[in-house]
């Protein structure tokens, strides 16, 4: 029987396993994405000689000439011999027993003649030295292409191959590199680059700094090798930057651009068995002992040899091919994605493998957060650009080995004697830190943000602006336990109070002549009837593009830059500090041109205007949504303004930016021009000011009472102007100091929060403020907040709850080490029809990705806590209680305590469901231990009185 020669580059191998794959597994038609393990389908099949075997193809024909040896396959050679070249004749049931003798003892004397035959020509080979494809330390249960072995250890197998075959791709592009190095003394031209094809970086060696900060829990440890590696593609690659930057962060867009790979448990689990060649049984058998998709694909992988060497993989070629994939759409995009999936996995080796995996699935595992990622940036950008005199004469740090976990060691860095020139540089890198940190926060995109640090960090707020159609992270507000504290904190300082409403919140960009910048897809252009058109881009506060969602908000956008503005305006506020002359110039501005404002969405009573309740907001569609389909009105209440006519008004105090806010946006109700459809309606939240208060503390309260019985959720009492207060103890801002080295003790630390400090009032994107502090009605039943966590596991409950997952395990969010940190066991405040609904969302069988026995995918500590299942963290829930007390079961901020005990809620209390959260907005370990901070300040205090 002839090989079939229409096929390019196949590799046929023989049936891996000795029990033939199991005839009770079918084929399920797929109606919605299932887990991997229902997915395991046999490889595909084709016969030589007579005989079964598996086909697998290697590699794009493209990728290598074909070598002499394949062309006379192609052209008629002697099909038998190429069989036994390429058939596998070591598998793991055999054991130490010999390919050939393997092949005789199954009766296949046909496939054996041949090979003796093959086996005879080697010896006659004068170059005849026979290397094994077994490398040192792995064991001889690998299936193993004998044709390609091409390591240098002599076999003992009796069928074997000469050196000479192997090809030059078999060989490493580059040699490993450990980048824990001191990154004052890092040089990266003593990398040999040469090898990498057209100077791009080859995809192992951003693995292998996968494999080293994955390694390490120590922060400081992460942000050197971060560092130097960033350093090293900013000398040598400086295309592959932006893709790297964006591989680390575990995503391939910004987060305002929607980007889903769209990999499905049946493409990927299809993929690693089509590359692997193992039976069906076998695979599922690799996934329930590992449970990672990437450890699964690396078992997989690792256990097979290819007959050709595919060209290996680069990073930017990764990032490009997964993008490709993100792009894929309609009918036949799962096969394609198979396709393209496939070929990646096949020309993946070793490590590259589980990371590969990983990035497609969206959970690298590494713990390298987003504040350590631009540190990191930050601080090669100033390695880069350091001073040649100022580098010669930085001292060495000496290295040290120390003994880690037992026997294994590990070099580390130690401190040196004073260095002057090091500390001027370490001076110029956190100046560098602050202006990334700064300009990402209010311009979060790489890509940008590379492209502006290619001279440095000098005038890169002006070199990538806040701009409208790229979202802020927006500002937070920080916790209060009562009003008093309101007072105790901000003393004589002016201050508004406004309305905390109970909605979504939305940052909202418009432009009459479209997004500045580079059109991401995103938004919409909104047309009137006269003509006039302008581009909408509505964001929720984790930063997601949900214009789709809200068509009626668009089409309000355009009404209101529409209308011609007020001729009369409001003289500037007589308390206020002066205008500068920019101010001025806006409030004299003909026309707006372009806003960014941020607002609360809120359903409301069509009738009579009244507040409806979020439920009935979050039950509208998110995507596509049409004017007809609406059913609900929503107000937008804008409560501050971020930019316009393309001026930042970021640095101006809030008495400035509200006035400008209210005079040259007012509140507009535009007339519907279709029948039926509702209409949006634009205001501003409700305020007072506590200037124009006699009684301060009781009328704040009495406004207070008055907005809670609206159903709103409490207030946001904002400083007016810039000024020096009590810093609550969320006024944590260690970060800096932490690079240093520093570890500030928790007494030093409390001590310190206790003294006036500034308090501003600009706009603080991505922080929660000390000028902001929100009042909310929680704080009359003990806590004075609510806490945002995950549920992470659960138990079966007993009794009437049999059946049900009861209690749930819930944690909050360490953005330092990216962990999950057990807080409680809540099971109060769970209705049956809650229940039901949880245990379809997490059901106990048929969906291992959402409910497995398994820890969920990235860094979960619950302190040895095993709960009977474990879900996957993707849900936020609000949960109440009686306070936050100290803990030796929970391991919940124990780091920022200082303490082996963390944190753990007494008698917790289901609230909500938080939808527009993601898990990692969640409560942070930080805030957990500020709360618990406050609660015992507190109980000192009253028990002094």
């Amino acid at each position: 029987m002839s090989v079939d020669t229409s096929v390019k580059k196949r590799t046929k191998l023989k049936a891996a396993s000795i029990t033939p794959p199991s005839k009770k597994f079918k084929q399920a038609a797929v109606t919605q994405q299932r887990p991997i393990s229902s997915f395991f389908h046999s490889p595909a099949k084709s016969s030589v000689n007579g005989k079964e075997v598996i086909v697998i193809e290697d590699s794009d024909s493209d990728d290598y000439p074909q070598s002499s040896t394949q062309a006379a396959t192609a052209h008629g050679g002697n099909s038998d011999l190429e069989s036994a070249k390429k058939c596998v004749l070591q598998l793991p049931e055999e054991g130490q027993m010999s390919s050939l003798r393997y092949v005789k003892e199954k009766g296949e004397h046909d496939l054996a003649s041949n090979s003796e035959f093959f086996h005879e020509r080697l010896k006659a080979t004068p170059n005849g030295t026979a290397i094994s494809s077994l490398t040192e330390g792995q064991g001889s249960n690998d299936r193993v292409h004998y044709f390609f072995r091409n390591t240098k250890r002599i076999a003992n197998d009796e069928l074997a191959i000469p050196s000479n075959i192997t090809t030059s791709a078999s060989k490493d592009l580059a040699e490993k590199i450990d980048f824990d190095h001191d990154p004052f003394t890092f040089d990266p031209s003593q990398i040999a680059a040469t090898s990498w094809p057209k100077g791009r970086l080859p995809y192992s060696i951003l693995v292998g700094v996968y494999v080293q900060v994955s390694s390490t829990k120590s922060r400081l440890a992460i942000i050197r090798i971060l560092t130097n590696f960033l350093h090293l593609l900013m000398h040598t690659s400086p295309p592959d930057l932006t893709p790297c930057l964006y591989l680390l962060s575990n995503h391939l867009t910004p987060s305002y651009i929607h980007c889903d790979l769209g990999i499905g448990s049946s493409i990927l689990s299809k993929s690693i068995q089509e590359v692997s060649g193992l039976q069906a049984r076998d695979l599922k058998h690799l996934w329930q002992k590992y449970g990672d998709p990437g450890d699964v694909a690396f078992e997989a992988r690792s256990k097979l040899r290819t007959l050709v060497q595919p060209a290996p993989l680069l990073a930017g070629e990764v990032y490009d091919k997964l993008l490709e994939i993100s792009r894929v759409k309609g009918n036949n995009s799962g096969k394609i994605k198979n396709e393209l999936v496939r070929k990646l996995l096949i020309r993946a080796k070793g490590e590259e493998v589980r990371f590969l995996v990983r990035s497609i699935i969206g959970n690298l595992r590494i713990g390298a957060v987003r504040l350590t990622l631009l540190t990191a940036l930050a601080r090669a950008t100033t390695m880069i650009r350091l001073p040649a005199d100022l580098k010669q004469t930085i001292i060495p740090l000496p290295r040290t080995t120390v003994k880690v976990d037992g026997n294994d060691k590990r070099s580390v860095i130690t401190k040196a004697r004073p260095d002057v020139a090091r500390d001027t540089a370490e001076t110029l890198c956190l100046d560098a830190i602050r202006i990334v940190r700064k300009v990402y926060v209010r311009h979060p995109n790489y890509g940008d943000l590379v492209a502006g640090l290619k001279e440095g960090v000098e005038n890169l707020e002006d070199k990538v602006p806040v701009s409208v159609g790229i979202p802020l992270s927006p500002m937070l507000g920080s916790i209060t336990r009562s009003m008093n504290e309101v007072f105790t904190r901000l003393g004589h300082l002016s201050f508004t109070a406004e309305t905390k409403l109970d909605g979504q919140r939305g940052q909202l960009h418009i432009r009459l002549d479209g997004p500045e910048g580079k059109d991401d897809g995103g938004g919409k252009w909104v047309n009137a009837d006269n003509g006039t058109k302008l581009w909408v881009r509505l964001f929720s506060r984790h930063l997601e593009d949900m214009t789709d969602k809200y068509p009626d908000i668009s089409h309000l956008a355009l009404e209101l830059l529409s209308r011609p503005l007020p001729t009369e305006r409001p003289p500037f506020p007589a308390l206020s500090s002066q205008p500068s002359s920019r101010v001025l110039d806006l409030l004299n501005i003909s026309n707006v041109t372009s806003v960014v404002m941020d607002t609360e969405i809120v359903a409301l009573d069509k009738d009579n205007g009244n507040f409806r309740t979020f439920q009935e907001l979050s039950n509208r569609g998110k995507k596509d949504v049409k004017m007809e389909d609406i059913k609900v009105v929503v107000g937008v209440f804008a409560f501050d303004l971020m930019l316009i006519n393309d001026v930042s008004l970021l640095d101006l105090p809030f008495s400035h930016r509200r006035h400008l806010l209210h005079t040259l946006l007012p509140p507009f109700t535009p007339k519907s021009n279709q029948v039926g459809h509702p209409v949006a309606r634009f205001t501003h939240v409700e305020y007072i000011d506590s200037a124009n208060l006699t009684d301060p503390a009781a009328e704040l309260q009495s406004f207070f009472e008055r907005v809670v019985e609206k159903k709103c959720e409490g207030l946001m009492v904002k400083l007016l102007e810039n000024g020096e207060g009590l810093a609550g103890e969320d006024a944590t801002e260690d970060d800096l100091d932490r690079e240093r080295g520093q570890e500030i003790k928790s007494e030093q630390k409390n001590g310190g929060r206790s003294k006036r400090q500034p308090l501003p009032a600009t706009y603080e994107p991505d922080q929660r403020s000390q000028g902001w502090l929100k009042v909310k009605k929680d704080y009359l039943e003990g806590l004075g907040d609510s806490l945002d966590l995950v549920p992470i596991g659960a138990w079966w409950g007993q009794g009437r709850k049999a059946g049900w997952w009861s209690p749930i395990l819930l944690a909050c969010h360490n953005p330092d080490s990216g962990a999950l940190e057990a807080v409680c066991k809540c099971m109060s405040g769970f209705s049956d029809a809650f229940y039901k609904d949880l245990s379809k969302r997490y059901p106990a069988e048929g969906m291992p990705s959402k409910c497995s026995k398994i820890a969920p995918l990235g860094f979960v500590n619950t302190n040895g806590l095993i709960p009977d299942v474990w879900f996957e963290p993707n849900e936020v829930w609000e949960i109440k209680g009686a306070d936050i007390t100290l803990s030796p079961v929970y391991p919940a901020a124990s780091s920022h305590l200082g303490s082996e005990r963390g944190l753990s809620v007494r008698f917790p209390r289901f609230i909500r469901m938080r939808d527009d959260k993601k898990w990692e907005d969640a409560m942070t370990s930080d805030q957990l231990a500020d709360m618990y901070r406050r609660q015992m300040k507190e109980s000192e205090t009253t028990m002094k009185d």
